[in-house]
């Protein structure tokens, strides 16, 4: 088994299945903001995850062509083939990358699988959550099945993109059906100044465990320490775009099967352990896939519950805006809603219905994210 390199604490977090004495449940939920450094405050105010922003929903894109209907179990597809619509290229982030991702360290980090579009319940579990008023339908669409890695973020870093000197185009990075919600130009004064600023801002703090370093190391570890502009900037870079909330959750949910974890099968089961998630207090961030198959979901993607919450592009607020219909909430607050609990988050927390929110601007050990194609 790899360990992961300069992470220190009471318990080594290793890449497979670790256990640090076994499950772990921690119900004390934080539906707080993380402050910059990723500081949450250790007594947070829980809010229901159906009170809360648009959600968002998913264009078509790569695997299946514009509004086509692909089967229940999704086909895998590398990010270098496109749906019926055509190929395209290989990603920038994906050029020179050796496959590290997954259990055994042998499968390409750049994979992506795609979803058949339908409509499901917004933040609805059946179990913990029960409010069924927020439907949501989603386009077909394709989604990374690993958060972005180390390996592939440092691609971009060294390409220069993704900060002052070099930022994204107006318009870049959006989403097909939704207008407006590609980048804007005001946002370039929140990104790093050149490549070099970056680098050291991704070290967000060395005690919440880091995944970067100025050097290649841990590349197959989930980038961590990323704002949401930095985010949005390397899917627009990548020919990608972040999930809207309401295609993350319908990937998390399985869709119509209305999942309670990303692997419960059947979709009502509150089976959860070290073997399916990284979660729980004391541990560390972990590679990419690293709870693989067992914790896969419906669709294919590893890692939506724990490890890193993920950002998305929704606004946060309260209640979600309906009817939802390849929708996301543009209109903005002081807070981006990212989702799926962290390496150090509770039961609850890494359930498929939770929601969570920081500021853009704000860098956590705990954040990373993954993009949509």
């Amino acid at each position: 088994m790899k360990p992961i390199a300069g992470f220190t604490g009471a318990c080594l977090a290793w890449v497979l299945a670790a256990s640090c004495g076994g499950s772990v449940e921690v119900h004390q939920v934080i539906e707080g903001a993380a402050g910059t450094g990723g500081t949450v405050p250790d007594a947070a105010v829980e809010a229901s995850p159906t009170e809360a922003g648009p959600g968002g929903a998913a264009g078509a894109a790569g695997a299946g062509g514009a509004g086509g209907t692909l089967p229940d179990a999704a086909l895998d597809t590398t990010p270098s083939q496109g749906g019926s619509g055509g190929s395209v290229s290989t990603p920038p982030s994906c050029e020179g990358l050796a496959p590290s991702c997954g259990p055994n360290y042998n499968v390409d980090c750049c994979k992506a699988a795609a979803l058949p579009g339908g409509t499901f319940l917004r933040s609805y579990d059946g179990v913990t959550y029960q409010d069924n008023s927020h439907p949501a339908t989603v386009s077909a669409f394709t989604l990374d099945v690993y958060e972005v890695t180390v390996g592939r973020f440092r691609n971009f870093v060294t390409s220069g993109h993704g900060t002052r000197q070099s930022p994204p185009a107006e318009g870049a990075g959006a989403h097909g059906k939704i207008p407006g919600s590609g980048w804007q130009n005001a946002w370039n004064e929140h990104l790093e100044v050149d490549a070099e600023a970056l680098g050291a801002a991704l070290v967000c703090a060395e005690k919440q465990s880091p995944t970067w370093s100025p050097k290649p190391n841990n590349e197959y570890f989930p980038i961590n320490c990323v704002t949401w502009y930095e985010a949005f900037a390397f899917c627009a870079w990548d020919g990608a775009r972040l999930p809207t909330e309401a295609e993350w959750n319908y990937a998390a949910s399985g869709g119509d099967e209305q999942r309670v974890y990303p692997w419960s099968v059947p979709p009502q089961s509150t089976q959860i352990d070290m073997f399916h998630v990284v979660y729980g207090p004391g541990l560390h961030p972990q590679g990419a896939g690293s709870k693989s198959p067992l914790g896969d979901g419906r669709f294919g993607q590893a890692n939506l519950a724990g490890n890193v919450w993920e950002w998305v592009l929704d606004w946060y607020a309260i209640p979600y805006a309906d009817p939802c219909v390849d929708c996301a909430n543009l209109a903005a607050t002081d807070q981006r809603v990212h989702r799926g609990g962290a390496f150090d988050s509770s039961a609850k927390q890494v359930l498929s219905s939770y929601r969570h929110r920081s500021a853009p601007s704000d860098r956590s050990a705990k954040v990373g994210f993954r993009c949509a194609r």
